[in-house]
């Protein structure tokens, strides 16, 4: 029963990701062919699994939970970035640096 419900969520979030990345809209950001290219190998890799779970060939084993989980992650990621999967590779911009942390402490009251 698990394989069955760890199956059925593989599937359902490669659909999630390979929808979102093909309706991604560039807009004012910018082109990198890279991340492009590996946008593509994303939604193949997607699609292919797609496939091959509609067709029956692949169904998870019990111990893949972990593995649906950080699919489930990358999911969620790539949806709140709107599909764009620079956006999620890219590191969170650091505004708050070790020395204004010292600063900070040295002003407290």
């Amino acid at each position: 029963m698990l394989s069955y419900v760890l199956t059925q969520a593989v599937f359902w979030l490669c659909v999630v990701v390979f929808i979102r990345l093909f309706t991604f809209q560039r807009g004012d950001a910018r082109f990198r062919r890279g991340i492009s290219c590996l946008a593509v190998a994303v939604m193949f890799s997607a699609g292919v699994t797609i496939i091959h779970i509609l067709k029956g060939d692949l169904v998870l084993p019990e111990a893949a939970w972990p593995l649906v989980v950080l699919l489930a992650v990358f999911a969620v990621s790539v949806w709140r970035t709107g599909g764009n999967l620079a956006g999620v590779l890219r590191p969170e911009s650091v505004t708050y640096t070790g020395p204004d942390r010292r600063q900070a402490q040295q002003h407290i009251p």
